[in-house]
């Protein structure tokens, strides 16, 4: 246990698999949280540091997003594919300084996506590290979050789509900042900043299902991850051909259950008439203690059903619901 999560400890934390951090607080809890403001360790994230004079230029080739529009103080969300298209991580793409960049990812993806970009960075002037240690993630929810952010001199702050702020901390300042706010907000752990994910249509890879989408499975081509307009970069051929051929078999949903069972992401899913997978969970999370939401990449047909048989669990009603964005090829 590092000193920010023993920190944390202290304030009442319990952290599971260094990936899970709660404060106590149950799924019934969260409909009253709803209408506070609220402050969570993004624990489960981590940090890939790009750094030197070839960082975006490096990076433009080996993403789905535009890097040439980050400007300091701002974010793009993108993805990174293997050459057949699949999504091997999806990140928020930050610019604290010139000659660095920051993608925000998975905690456990971090190292991964360093071993292999290694591979291509020797012919930039630019450094890959894992800067994880460095800096603490804090995620701000309610419609406190962006005043809370913009009053913390000692990070850097970037406003999410629906109004959330993340905080990029370094280290040494993490604990008195975390102090500073939890004086105004309510600390609750990250399994309710996923639920805020999910409503958000923000679907995440994660270890267990790396390499399992392309990126449009994930809606990435509606909330501007992928740039149809820029030069080539790794898995640039399949994720154009599924744009310009409409060959986009599935997408990413938002449904809700009363399932009492919490599905791991990369699930499969099935109708209750056929025995062939017709999707995956994305990711999953509890809405209070009877109702979970899910995103789940399925196809079309399957999206339009009520029942579905997720994993092992039995046949089950879901009920789809709206996203903040169009969906688009």
């Amino acid at each position: 246990m590092n000193s920010w999560h023993s920190f944390l400890h202290q304030q009442g934390a319990s952290i599971v698999e260094q990936n899970a951090i709660s404060f106590g607080e149950k799924p019934g809890d969260y409909p009253g949280l709803e209408s506070n403001t609220t402050i969570t360790p993004l624990i489960h994230l981590g940090l890939l540091s790009v750094k030197g004079a070839d960082s975006a230029r490096f990076l433009q080739g080996q993403v789905t997003c535009d890097v040439q529009q980050l400007s300091l103080g701002h974010s793009l969300i993108g993805a990174r594919c293997n050459p057949k298209g699949r999504a091997l991580t999806d990140f928020l793409l930050c610019q604290p300084s010139e000659d660095q960049l920051l993608l925000v990812m998975n905690h456990r993806l971090v190292q991964q996506n360093i071993d292999e970009l290694s591979k291509y960075s020797a012919f930039f002037k630019t450094q890959l590290l894992d800067a994880s240690e460095g800096y603490q993630l804090i995620g701000i929810c309610g419609e406190e979050a962006e005043t809370l952010a913009s009053n913390i001199p000692a990070s850097y702050h970037y406003p999410l789509s629906d109004g959330r702020q993340l905080l990029i901390v370094p280290t040494e300042d993490a604990i008195p900042v975390w102090q500073q706010l939890s004086t105004k907000a309510t600390p609750i752990g990250n399994e309710f900043w996923h639920l805020q994910d999910i409503r958000a249509g923000l679907g995440h890879v994660q270890t267990e299902t790396v390499a399992m989408f392309v990126p449009q499975m994930l809606n990435l081509q509606a909330i501007e991850g992928i740039s149809f307009k820029k030069g080539c970069y790794t898995g640039q051929e399949v994720v154009a051909r599924m744009k310009y051929l409409g060959k986009l078999k599935r997408r990413m949903y938002r449904l809700t259950t009363d399932s009492s069972l919490l599905p791991t992401p990369g699930t499969p899913c099935y109708l209750p008439t056929q025995k062939q997978s017709i999707g995956n969970i994305v990711q999953a999370a509890n809405v209070d203690n009877n109702h979970q939401e899910l995103l789940v990449v399925l196809t079309d047909e399957a999206s339009k059903s009520d029942t579905l048989i997720i994993g092992e669990a039995p046949e089950q009603t879901v009920k789809q619901q709206t996203l903040p964005y169009d969906l688009v090829e």
